[in-house]
């Protein structure tokens, strides 16, 4: 698929406002190790609320938990969603899929709507900018004032950026303590091999590397398509190995998979949760064993 026609793909999906809260049932088949099947219920509780940027601009959050949870089961792991890039019709909408997937494990999470669209104000730009980051802060801030259902200060915010959306979290790196991992999907790093997407890649979101370069403490893990029509597989492999020197550091890839399998496929959708979780829970156990010692 090519960006003129993923581009109307998501603008006509993202004509239908929803609703300010509403449930959604869901079935699903959970496969356990030993081979049993067992068939699952989730309610999805998805409700939209308005928070204000540092600069004052309303920007619209969509809260996605599970509604069957009570308040003291409620999860302490949360995760910011961050879209694609605007300007090429990117929108909230399209991190459904990886909403209600962290949903079916448990997890709460809230997808930002960048500047200039669905309910947010302002107006996007074409190479992010730090205001665009500050957004990503206010929606963190969400889950640790106990807007969001069991969030409160002992709460871990994970971003999860997909295409552009990976580069403006980087400016939130640092900038909260609540931050715990950053997860950036399908990062557009650019590659000449990609021709003309990989070379608009390399011109709009070169210079946001050097802050995931800067940031030495927040975990990152990258999940890569094999296939993205923007950057090749060889180039994260040398950015996660080389660039991004200090830290903990993780690149998974998706076989088989494009660059927009992630917001058209429920099964990559469900592939990207699960390194995901296995990423957060590795975090924890060392966060466990330091504290042993």
């Amino acid at each position: 698929m090519s960006v003129l026609s993923f581009a109307r793909f998501i603008r006509t999906r993202g004509r239908a406002r929803p609703r300010a809260c509403y449930l959604r049932i869901d079935f699903f088949i959970r496969r356990r190790p030993a081979r049993r099947v067992t068939l699952a219920l989730v309610m999805f509780r998805e409700r939209a609320h308005f928070t204000r940027s540092r600069d004052g601009t309303r920007i619209e959050c969509v809260i996605t938990d599970d509604a069957t949870l009570a308040p003291s089961t409620a999860p302490r792991d949360w995760f910011v969603l961050v879209h694609a890039h605007p300007k090429l019709g990117g929108n909230r909408q399209m991190m459904q899929p990886l909403a209600r997937a962290l949903a079916r494990r448990g997890f709460g999470s809230v997808c930002v709507a960048l500047r200039g669209t669905s309910g947010s104000l302002g107006s996007s730009s074409w190479r992010g900018t730090r205001e665009e980051g500050e957004d990503v802060c206010a929606a963190a801030d969400l889950v640790v004032d106990g807007t969001c259902a069991g969030g409160d200060a002992r709460a871990r915010v994970h971003l999860i950026g997909y295409s552009y959306g990976s580069t403006v979290c980087a400016y939130a790196l640092g900038q909260r303590s609540c931050i715990a991992s950053y997860v950036a999907i399908g990062y557009p790093r650019g590659s000449y091999g990609c021709g003309l997407f990989g070379v608009g890649a390399k011109w709009l979101m070169r210079d946001h590397a050097s802050r995931l370069m800067e940031d030495e403490t927040t975990p990152k893990l990258f999940v890569h398509p094999s296939r993205d029509e923007f950057t090749t597989v060889q180039t994260m492999e040398r950015f996660v190995g080389e660039k991004l020197s200090k830290g903990v550091k993780e690149l998974r890839v998706l076989e088989g998979a494009g660059h927009f399998a992630f917001v058209q496929d429920e099964a990559a959708a469900d592939a990207a949760v699960a390194w995901i979780e296995e990423f957060v829970e590795s975090l924890k156990s060392g966060e466990e064993r330091v504290i042993a010692q």
